[in-house]
């Protein structure tokens, strides 16, 4: 009874600071964007980038996509029969939106309810759950460090700390769910990978198309930076999406950094990235409404 009401507690505080931390971040964050920025020179940054919006949301789709495919991999191990790619992604996005509200983590119990239609049991929907988000975790750290090979300006001791983390992560595949065959987790784990650097991606886009000499070692090293953030905001519990956390991070690791790039780019690719994200999130959810009909055939 004591270590239930401890772990109550803790949960509540975990969530508690999660939000306190999202909160937080977002005042930091429109506090730096008033700034230094106007409403007029926020849209004329706009329209520098304009020009690469499509190309932006289809690499966000793709993101999405190959990230739903990792996890239909994983179901089609549990369940007692095969099934689509098309009901996993239903289920996925219609529930992915939780992670707004109310945070993050609680749009991992929503897909509970894919469990009976496919034959899985509520416990190995949970354990599918929980190595999904370990195998996320894995692919996050390892794509950020795949970006960070090739830049020359991050320092040394950061360099061998995030090879050194990858090779645990990586080795730590082998021991997670032995009962999971180590070949299916691996190829979730690279698709898991490809799906993250794929928001580094966007996001060293949108600033390189804002600098006046762009080179290759400010990409990798954004984009690097903006996968340990967007790792942080994951990892947050209670943070709507790492709304805030994610953002914060990137500027303060940005700063820290001393990353020769001006405040109102970073401020303004962080939160365009942002903007992407929920609008791509509210796209795929309304595109669920599109297949309910099918979805139910299906299960009668």
């Amino acid at each position: 009874m004591v270590n239930h009401t401890l772990k109550k507690r803790l949960k509540s505080f975990a969530y508690a600071l999660g939000k306190s931390l999202g909160i937080i971040g977002l005042v930091y964050l429109f506090y730096a964007l008033y700034q230094e920025y106007t409403f007029s020179s926020f849209i004329e940054n706009f329209y520098t980038i304009a020009h690469i919006l499509p190309q932006l949301f289809i690499l966000n789709i793709l993101s999405i996509l190959i990230g739903i495919l990792a996890w239909h991999y994983m179901l089609t191990h549990y369940a007692q029969n095969p099934f689509k790619y098309l009901l996993s992604y239903y289920y996925f996005c219609k529930t992915e939106v939780a992670k707004y509200l109310p945070g993050n983590i609680f749009h991992f119990l929503g897909r509970q309810a894919l469990a009976s239609k496919v034959g899985i049991t509520q416990s190995q929907m949970a354990k599918s759950s929980l190595l999904f988000t370990l195998l996320l975790l894995s692919a996050t750290i390892l794509a950020s460090t795949l970006f960070t090979l090739f830049v020359t300006e991050i320092p040394t001791v950061i360099m061998i700390l995030m090879i050194l983390a990858s090779l645990v992560t990586f080795i730590g595949l082998i021991f997670i769910y032995k009962s999971f065959p180590l070949m299916q987790k691996i190829k979730m784990n690279i698709l898991l990978t490809l799906s993250i650097s794929l928001q580094g991606i966007m996001l060293g886009m949108i600033v390189i198309s804002q600098l006046e000499e762009p080179t290759l070692q400010l990409f990798l090293l954004v984009a690097s930076i903006y996968i340990v953030s967007w790792l942080i905001g994951f990892v947050t519990p209670g943070a709507s999406g790492g709304l805030g956390v994610r953002e914060g991070s990137f500027i303060a690791m940005m700063n820290y950094l001393e990353v020769n790039i001006a405040t109102d780019i970073i401020i303004f690719s962080v939160l365009l990235v942002r903007l992407i994200n929920i609008f791509t999130d509210i796209l795929t959810y309304l595109s669920t409404f599109l297949l309910s009909s099918k979805i139910n055939k299906a299960d009668m």
